[in-house]
């Protein structure tokens, strides 16, 4: 199988912080558990305070698609999303290992 990672580009809305980092938490100790994932890291842009970059590690497609189908997804990213822009992007990569020679 090969990894993949997550890459969220958020718009945290003003005066929501604490809320969005709140209700990420939630998501993480259920995503900790889910079989497949690998780890996330959460950042806050030094340019601009309301941009975040959330990135997430997974052994493999099949196991974010099982993630994002999960019956308690949608449940627990709601109050996430709610502290959201709407100019958000989600994209998937394939995790290329390379060894310096």
């Amino acid at each position: 199988m090969e990894r993949v990672r997550v890459m969220r580009l958020l718009h945290v809305r003003e005066g929501r912080e604490t809320d969005f980092v709140d209700s990420y938490q939630s998501v993480l100790k259920r995503a900790e558990r889910f079989p497949g994932h690998l780890g996330e890291q959460l950042c806050r842009s030094l340019d601009d305070p309301a941009r975040w970059l959330l990135t997430s590690e997974w052994e493999s497609l099949e196991s974010v698609q099982r993630w994002r189908t999960d019956p308690d997804h949608q449940a627990l990213v709601g109050p996430m999303n709610a502290c959201l822009h709407d100019d958000r992007s989600t994209s998937v990569f394939r995790i290329r290992d390379l060894v310096a020679e």
